[in-house]
């Protein structure tokens, strides 16, 4: 009997660690400085002129709100929504900018899909080095996207936009 529920309890808490792990990371706040490791982990970032420094492989990470400075090592998918952002990664599989005036610079790696990049809104600069079969949409005011790598199949809309091999 005694063994069952020592099993009992040790299955519980392996079931409750994972559950843990399946919860996103959560960043909220205002000038925050923060290090955290992702283990893994979805990321959402949120507020205003945090400065937050990402480790090891990340899920996905979303950055909304303003003026964040984020650098990150991996993840599956990056997200920049709003203004002012800079992010500055190793390497991502997927990327999507929009709003306005943010800053992205990383490589964007395929897998066993091409890679997809998505750039909407005003005035973005993105920084990219392309490896492996990508896809990339351009479409707004003002972008300007230099790239090098791979080519990317590019779809290129909107007003006054730039897609430049560096």
């Amino acid at each position: 009997m005694n063994k069952m529920l020592t099993a009992a309890c040790l299955l519980s808490a392996m079931v409750a660690s994972a559950a843990a792990l399946a919860e996103p990371l959560n960043i909220e706040g205002i000038g925050l400085s923060r290090d955290v490791s992702c283990k893994g982990q979805d990321v959402n970032i949120t507020g205003n002129a945090n400065v937050i420094h990402l480790t090891g492989e990340c899920g996905a990470v979303l950055v909304y709100g303003s003026e964040h400075k984020v650098t990150l090592e991996t993840a599956r998918s990056l997200t920049v929504s709003g203004a002012e952002i800079e992010v500055v990664a190793e390497h991502v599989n997927a990327l999507n900018v929009d709003t306005s005036d943010n800053q992205v610079r990383t490589a964007v790696i395929a897998g066993e899909q091409p890679a997809v990049v998505t750039v909407e809104g005003a005035e973005h600069e993105l920084d990219l080095q392309f490896d492996g079969e990508a896809k990339l949409s351009v479409i707004g005011v003002s972008q300007l996207v230099r790239w090098s790598g791979d080519e990317p199949e590019v779809q290129l809309g909107g007003i006054d936009n730039k897609v430049e091999r560096k």
